[in-house]
């Protein structure tokens, strides 16, 4: 059966050197959804990653889910967050979400 209407992404990136690896819920159980992208081409690269939800925040944390101290900061603007990745560089992030 078909959809009555086209489905936007949740997420999406204007580079096609940089993929997105995962997207799920926080294993805290708090709603906030995970993004997991890494640059696969080993330059660096500059791109958006287009954002599907209302967002309230997005942070970078480590592969466990825990913020980073020391990360850059990032901001969702229109709906895009700009990221510039090293070489094969993976990134978490964790976008909190309105109900």
């Amino acid at each position: 059966m078909t959809g009555a209407a086209p489905v936007s992404p949740l997420f999406a990136v204007a580079s096609p050197a940089v993929a997105i690896s995962a997207v799920k819920l926080a294993d805290d159980g708090s709603g906030d959804v995970i993004v997991r992208v890494y640059e696969s081409s080993g330059a660096r690269t500059r791109t958006t990653l287009q954002v599907g939800l209302d967002t309230t925040s997005v942070i970078a944390t480590d592969l466990l889910e825990r913020p980073l101290a020391d990360s850059p900061s990032h901001e969702v603007t229109n709906g895009e967050v700009t990221l510039s990745l090293r070489p094969f560089e993976l990134r978490t992030l964790r976008f909190s979400c309105t109900s």
